[in-house]
């Protein structure tokens, strides 16, 4: 892309929804033989990642957390390039080259009591749209996304990228920049202290974190396809907290202001209709 992370980073509740598709996925399968692109055929691809990584926005500690994945397209569309990190997208259009769609996620929790005095929470749904251009085909991607939060806490993010990309034979090499920001209801959500929640917890000063950008970084990956059907993916992604967000005293005082994400995820496709 996708809460109260006890060992697993995702709620049940938003696994079923991942299941559902609305959950960053990629699908690597190799082009079908032309003799199953014809009619209604779809190809698939379910597949899973066991990461490594924050226990939440600004946390110094690490858990390990499961994330579920699910692509579709038509048998006849050339799969492209995905980066582990994409939230889940739907094209709806090219002008000139550019990729114009609707895409969707989750905004990460932070379990309550975690942080003591300080509110907690819970994981919700974005939704929002996405721009993806490739300015040396085949290459260097680069990608855009604007993710409304569906909850009142949840706000606005955008998620900048860019990726060098390099096939060679069955390995498939990416890393690039990244770029996040935040509105104020997210910034204040992640990263404020309500004076209320200062005075409770007795070490911390109010803060009001503003918007602004939220963390620059790097993410890579190596894939590997086993065959037309299977895909292993290790990758990669750190992330350093800046304005708002690393002034905070949630991070300056028991957080770090380096996200660093390891993981390695697996990936089977297949074709239903025909």
């Amino acid at each position: 892309m996708i809460e109260g992370r006890s060992g697993s980073r995702r709620s049940w509740a938003a696994t079923a929804l991942l299941l559902l598709g609305l959950w960053p996925g990629a699908a690597r399968a190799e082009d079908p033989p032309a003799s199953s692109t014809a009619g209604d055929a779809w190809i698939v691809t379910l597949g899973g990642t066991v990461s490594y990584g924050p226990s939440f926005e600004g946390a110094k500690t690490l858990v390990p957390y499961f994330m579920p994945s699910f692509d579709i397209r038509r048998a006849d569309e050339a799969a492209t390039f995905s980066a582990p990190d994409d939230s889940f997208g739907v094209d709806l259009f090219d002008f000139s080259g550019v990729k114009f769609g609707a895409v969707a996620g989750l905004r990460d929790a932070r379990p309550y009591g975690v942080l003591p005095s300080v509110p907690g929470y819970n994981w919700a749904l974005q939704a929002g749209v996405f721009a993806e251009f490739w300015p040396v085909d085949g290459f260097l991607r680069t990608r855009v996304e604007l993710l409304q939060g569906l909850a009142s806490d949840a706000g606005l993010a955008a998620n900048l990228s860019a990726d060098m990309v390099q096939k060679a034979g069955p390995f498939t090499f990416a890393i690039g920049p990244r770029m996040s920001l935040g509105d104020n209801t997210l910034m204040q959500t992640e990263f404020g202290i309500t004076p209320a929640a200062a005075l409770a917890n007795g070490h911390l000063m109010p803060y009001e974190a503003d918007a602004g950008i939220k963390s620059v970084g790097v993410s890579s990956s190596v894939s590997y396809d086993w065959s037309s059907d299977w895909t292993t993916t290790l990758y990669g992604s750190y992330q350093r907290l800046a304005g708002a967000a690393a002034a905070s005293p949630l991070v300056t005082q028991g957080g770090s202001p380096n996200q660093l994400t390891i993981g390695l995820g697996f990936e089977h496709s297949f074709t239903i209709g025909h």
